[in-house]
């Protein structure tokens, strides 16, 4: 395989970055057809201690088991990504925070993703996805309207709290 373009650290970090933002994005909107598009045919995935499972579809039952939880916001952060070539696979860690906006409850899980991306026609999919999680915070459930600094909204709930 030929080496990926642009080889130097700082220009791998931001490719595999870049995948993982096209990841979490998918993973929020519950885009089984971009997740898809995004792995190899022979993805691996590693939740945890759990046994390592193999195959798109495989991969894609993880998240048909998370769109299947209806959570009405979830957004995922992936922070603190480095990336390294090891022959033909690029090995990476980064930090997520997956947010769940649920009804009656929010949940913040932390923690952290080692993966293998690897290169196909010019773009980096997830050859193996291992999602470790470190702590998960729960908290009351979190309001869905926001007041604009300004506003009359805004305005009205300072004079609330007054």
């Amino acid at each position: 395989m030929a080496p990926l373009a642009g080889d130097d650290a700082a220009l791998l970090g931001a490719r595999s970055a870049r995948l993982y933002a096209r990841y979490a994005l998918a993973v929020d909107r519950g885009d089984l057809e971009a997740l898809r598009a995004m792995v190899t045919e022979d993805v691996g995935v590693t939740r945890g201690d759990l046994p390592a499972e193999s195959g798109v579809e495989a991969f894609l039952d993880v998240y048909r088991a998370h769109v299947a939880m209806a959570i009405p916001v979830c957004r995922h952060v992936v922070t603190n990504v480095l990336a390294e070539r090891a022959g033909d696979v690029v090995t990476t860690s980064a930090y997520f925070q997956a947010t769940m906006f649920e009804e009656g409850r929010t949940r913040v899980v932390t923690g952290t993703y080692a993966d293998d991306h690897v290169e196909r026609d010019g773009e980096l999919l997830i050859a193996h996805k291992r999602i470790s999680v470190d702590r998960v915070l729960h908290l009351p459930a979190a309001e869905a309207r926001f007041a604009h600094a300004g506003t009359p909204e805004a305005v009205a709930e300072s004079a609330g709290r007054s």
